[in-house]
């Protein structure tokens, strides 16, 4: 994948993340291809038996399964009076590391990579000095759209069976 180059991934989630700390949401969404596909699986505690990481996550029960449409509704939502869950605003630090490049043919869309990334994210709830850490691994297609990285799928794995939060109202 020529055409992307490493820099471009980092510059991409580096800039993400700061949208997203700052409640930028509406630059945020910018980030984002018409066609997203946004899926935090719910984990599910089980013997070892399945192959691979996705055999450790639901495949019908979701935290989040979202479209480019839904997104913009929740999006309008915190920007209303009626996001009690996010009054006051969660705040939050995002760590993105750990970032691994899968080649992948180029799509119907333009030229696309396949990037894996681990991420923390720390929420401060009020004035609890006590941070909710979540942390997981983010599996993401990014999309090269006239000449800026589009987010296209995202697909989060938890490390945690339990969020520790009372509603995940913030985006991974």
């Amino acid at each position: 994948m020529a055409s992307i180059t490493d820099g471009q991934f980092a510059e991409f989630f580096a800039r993400e993340a700061a949208f997203l700390d700052d409640n930028d949401l509406h630059r945020w969404l910018d980030l984002l291809t018409p066609d997203i596909e946004y899926r935090v699986p719910i984990r599910v505690v089980r013997e070892r038996g399945g192959h691979g990481a996705d055999s450790d996550f639901s495949d019908r029960g979701h935290f989040l399964w979202e479209d480019l449409g839904t997104l913009r509704t929740r999006v309008l939502r915190l920007d209303s009076e009626f996001a009690w869950a996010e009054r006051p605003p969660t705040r939050t630090r995002r760590l993105v590391g750990n970032i691994r490049r899968r080649e992948l043919p180029d799509g119907d869309g333009g030229i696309e990579a396949r990037v894996l990334t681990n991420v923390a994210v720390y929420c401060y709830r009020g004035d609890s000095p006590e941070p909710v850490v979540l942390t997981g691994e983010r599996d993401d297609i990014l999309r090269l759209s006239d000449g800026e990285l589009r987010l296209a799928r995202r697909l989060v794995r938890l490390d945690s069976t339990v969020l520790g939060l009372q509603a995940l109202s913030i985006f991974l």
